[in-house]
């Protein structure tokens, strides 16, 4: 299944006019966000052929890796991950991640963005105990696999959870804010210092809906249900009759600050 990327645009209007005095007018759309080649997809130091046959598991993980939405199916059961005692030991991680080498003095410095953030959803759904690097990926916005990683569902041992950064986003307005209805598993979201208002938190609060059940196939929450924390510093656009959108965010639980501007009144 293909997932669109996620992209806060606001096109921009020039103004021109032809021979005949016709007013006409351009818009410039923004670069597609897959010839934007991210950190995992850039050329690097080739990966080093293995010296030996890896076990099942490794070709079991590297097929996963396309369909990270799917380990759910697999069912309750985890691998261990146990770490390498010494270089000449087997480590599935560094077979996978060549760049991940625990034992070397300089392994604090393994950047995770130069993995694939599909095989990352796969390992933490896969195994326990993993090291503390691989507990949190970062990436854009409009990163190509972010759609897809919002639809791994929750289990009892593993759920994804989304921290949003947009402060001082200047894209970010009462109209780009729905782009964010897909992000399902969004807990944190930080939209400080934008021109955000209340008529967008009101967009955003109505995108929260459920999809349809059929036959074989449960009605899905869809749209950022589980938003727990949002950061409304310094966004004038936001009034006091924010209150009665923030209430349809069942898990909302920190609002930084509380609204106080007045709304305005008419009076006849």
């Amino acid at each position: 299944m293909n997932h669109k990327p996620i992209v806060l645009w606001e096109p921009k209007a020039t103004v021109s006019s032809d021979d005949a005095c016709t007013t006409i007018l351009q818009y410039k759309l923004p670069r597609a966000p897959s010839t934007i080649r991210p950190p995992y997809q850039a050329p690097h130091t080739p990966d080093t052929k293995l010296r030996y046959v890896p076990p099942l598991v490794y070709f079991c993980l590297k097929t996963l890796a396309e369909y990270p939405d799917q380990v759910h199916t697999l069912g309750a059961s985890r691998l261990f991950y146990e770490a390498p005692w010494s270089p000449n030991q087997f480590d599935i991680l560094s077979a996978l991640i060549p760049t991940y080498r625990p034992l070397d003095g300089n392994s604090e410095d393994f950047d995770l963005t130069l993995v694939d953030p599909r095989l990352w959803a796969v390992l933490i759904q896969v195994f326990e105990g993993l090291p503390p690097i691989f507990r949190q990926y970062t990436l854009p916005l409009s990163d190509a696999y972010l759609p897809l990683l919002q639809t791994i569902p929750s289990t009892k041992h593993f759920s994804l959870i989304t921290c949003l950064s947009l402060t001082r986003c200047k894209v970010l307005t009462d109209d780009t804010v729905l782009e964010l209805r897909h992000l399902h598993t969004l807990a944190a979201l930080d939209v400080s210092v934008t021109g955000l208002g209340t008529w967008g938190i009101s967009r955003l609060a109505k995108s929260l809906a459920w999809t349809d059940a059929g036959s074989a196939q449960t009605a899905e929450r869809r749209g950022p249900w589980g938003l727990r924390v949002l950061d409304l510093r310094d966004c004038i656009n936001i009034d006091d009759k924010v209150f009665h959108w923030l209430d349809r965010f069942p898990l909302l639980s920190v609002v930084d600050p509380l609204p106080i501007k007045r709304s305005p009144k008419v009076s006849g």
